[in-house]
């Protein structure tokens, strides 16, 4: 069967969760699944070899709204697929396509996955609202939302189908099994680093964007820049220009030059190596379910510090240190802790070591394809 998948992620954000996941997604695909992958833009030089089509489209707030609401869906009646695959819940709310939705955002429920920022409704502009009013409408219409098998129902309204957890290949579990310095790939993929030395120890923020949580961060960090950052700076992974510029002024208000460092855009190839080499990753905002920063951190044992709540508790056990969201000392104390107690560091990445042990990607395809096949029968129970 013809699937479609929508690539503007990988195109205009390709380190975000949802980009992840789209690469887990297509890495695990089983024979009777034929993807096709339609782009606003030109095809990230990094991506594999399927059939992808180029629907020139502007980076706009219009243009991602006419994306979602009626190019796509357009396109996807000329390509003759028979369903709708998304990461973001962005579906068409006059398109009749089978759809199915991944949820991928950072958050805790349905609402936090809308990929517009939670802001004040009078600070909200006319295309923000009306985008996420024809989300929410879509949603209506969306036939399956897959939600990982080793977390706990929280709640969602619509037909769920359960998965295994998976994460794009070579992103883990099984680091004996990781190639960082793979030969098949091409000297671009390892050009992103070439202006960034990588320090020997560092510590990985790795989204979410947003003024909120990027304030959240630095509120943390300053609580304990002083007494680690000197040794153990924090790199600042997966952030857009507009995100960027708000991260350099917080870093220039404080006077954290010497311990923030922000880096570019690497193509998502080059996160196994990052991801191996940094000290422990600090993820002060909530998780996501799928691929992000708390399973990358599991996957590749590394201490983990992030906010209590119960979607992430879900996800790592024992395998992480939680401390309360809006406690930025709490959460500054913990990372102190696992960066210089080695035994805590230890026991965290044991616990990791275990905890993904139960992850199993190798069902993860043919579970996928019974559940859109179910779709299209017009079978929509979970």
């Amino acid at each position: 069967m013809r699937v479609l998948y929508d690539g503007w992620s990988l195109v205009h954000d390709p380190l975000s969760p949802g980009s992840l996941h789209l690469l887990a997604v297509l890495g695990n695909l089983v024979t009777g699944i034929s993807p096709v992958l339609v782009f606003p833009d030109r095809v990230p030089d990094w991506m594999e070899s399927f059939e992808m089509h180029v629907l020139q489209s502007q980076d706009t707030d219009w243009g991602r709204l006419e994306w979602e609401q009626f190019r796509l869906p357009s396109l996807a009646r000329q390509l003759d697929v028979q369903l709708l695959h998304l990461t973001t819940p962005t579906a068409s709310a006059w398109s009749h396509l089978p759809t199915v939705f991944s949820p991928t955002g950072f958050g805790a429920g349905v609402a936090d996955w809308t990929g517009i920022p939670h802001r004040p409704l009078e600070s909200t502009n006319v295309l923000d609202r009306l985008r996420l009013s024809a989300s929410q409408g879509g949603l209506v219409r969306v036939n399956r939302i897959l939600w990982p098998g080793d977390l706990p129902d929280l709640g969602l309204s619509a037909h769920v189908g359960s998965l295994p957890p998976v994460l794009p290949r070579n992103f883990g579990p099984d680091l004996d099994q990781l190639s960082f310095s793979d030969p098949e790939l091409p000297p671009a993929d390892t050009s992103g680093l070439d202006p960034v030395e990588l320090p020997d120890d560092f510590i990985l923020y790795h989204g979410p964007g947003g003024r909120q949580p990027l304030q959240q961060l630095v509120q943390s960090w300053l609580w304990c820049a002083a007494a680690v950052g000197g040794y153990f700076p924090l790199l600042l992974l997966g952030l857009g220009e507009s995100d960027s510029r708000t991260v350099s002024d917080l870093i220039e208000l404080y006077d954290l030059e010497d311990s923030v460092q922000i880096l570019p855009q690497v193509p998502p190839a080059l996160l196994p190596r990052i991801y191996r080499q940094c000290t422990a990753v600090f993820h002060p905002a909530p998780a996501s379910p799928w691929c992000g920063p708390v399973r990358m951190a599991l996957a590749f044992r590394k201490p983990l510090v992030a906010v209590e709540h119960p979607l992430t508790a879900a996800i790592t056990g024992p395998a992480a240190y939680l401390a309360e969201e809006k406690d930025a000392r709490a959460l500054a104390a913990a990372l102190v802790t696992v960066v210089v107690e080695e035994d805590v560091a230890s026991r965290l990445s044991a616990a990791a070591r275990r905890r993904v042990q139960g992850w199993d990607d190798q069902q993860y395809g043919e579970q996928l394809l019974a559940i859109y096949l179910d779709v299209c029968r017009g079978d929509n129970q979970g």
